[in-house]
């Protein structure tokens, strides 16, 4: 069974459940208030971009996001959270290039050179609590929905182009919340992404060729894991540590022109992504 498979199932039986408990919920109780939620946040994280064999990029980015939700019920809640990461003027390509004018032979050098880059997204999220505090707080919780990411690449160097990267994926997750006191509270999160759709524009008329490289990436993974502390009831400071992983698998083919003359065939590399690092913000 493939991961989309997988995940569809589980959107059915999340589907499922959130319509039985909340059914449940508004039967037996009286229904609580629609209650508003979210965060605001900033950190910094340590970049890893890789395409194994091939290149890496690597370095600070400064993250910022914001998070706003709904809770329906005492069950059933749902958010939307949109985040931006820049780099911080210190990100390096450590790769190479080719030069093929006038040459027999391509002549392959190495090359390294400042890199631009930033990305940034959005995921909505639709959660059933299944266990929760007296006052209603949700001590352990489950999401799915639908996420979207976009990151652009520009290597800073004559024989480089712009670069840029979609995903469409499929998040399912978990949210643990651990009360140690009234005001001081333990938090851990878990998710896990199945690319649905990928897309790649390599702009090779950057570099002399007469069209732009348009891929189609259809596989990959990805992981988002945090854990940290907040301070306060139901407005809170926080700081959390974060790691987040992309593994991308390699693309179709596509032909470059040159004079109306196929130049060559490219795919884009199987890559992957790591992000580190620590987050503070405001939730309410």
């Amino acid at each position: 069974m493939t991961w989309k498979k997988i995940f569809k199932n589980k959107i059915i039986l999340l589907v499922f459940l959130c319509c039985i408990l909340g059914a449940k919920d508004f039967k037996h109780k009286t229904p609580a208030p629609h209650r508003f939620y979210g965060h605001i946040k900033m950190g910094v994280a340590s970049y890893t971009y890789k395409e194994p064999d091939v290149m890496s990029i690597a370095g600070p980015m400064a993250v910022f996001g914001a998070m706003g939700g709904l809770k329906i019920n005492s069950f059933i809640k749902s958010d939307l959270e949109v985040y931006y990461a820049t780099d911080m003027g210190k990100n390096i390509y450590d790769g190479s290039v080719v030069y093929k004018d006038g040459r027999t032979e391509p002549l392959k050098a190495p090359l390294k050179a400042p890199s631009k880059d930033y990305y940034l997204g959005g995921v909505y999220r639709a959660g059933l609590t299944i266990l929760k505090g007296d006052n209603g707080e949700e001590y352990f919780g489950i999401y799915t929905g639908l996420g979207y990411r976009y990151l652009q690449n520009q290597v800073q160097s004559k024989a480089a182009y712009l670069r840029e990267q979609s995903y469409v994926y499929l998040p399912f997750g978990v949210r643990i919340s651990v009360p140690l006191s009234k005001d001081f509270v333990l938090k851990a999160n878990g998710e896990l992404r199945a690319m649905i759709f990928g897309n790649n524009t390599s702009h090779f008329r950057d570099i002399g060729r007469d069209n732009d490289l348009h891929f189609i990436q259809t596989s990959g993974t990805g992981v988002r894991l945090g854990g940290g502390v907040a301070f306060g009831n139901k407005n809170a400071f926080f700081i959390q540590a974060v790691f987040d992983y992309w593994s991308i698998a390699k693309s179709d083919v596509k032909p470059a022109y040159v004079g109306g003359k196929v130049d060559g065939y490219y795919v884009e590399p199987e890559n992957n992504t790591i992000a580190y690092g620590v987050e503070i913000g405001f939730a309410f």
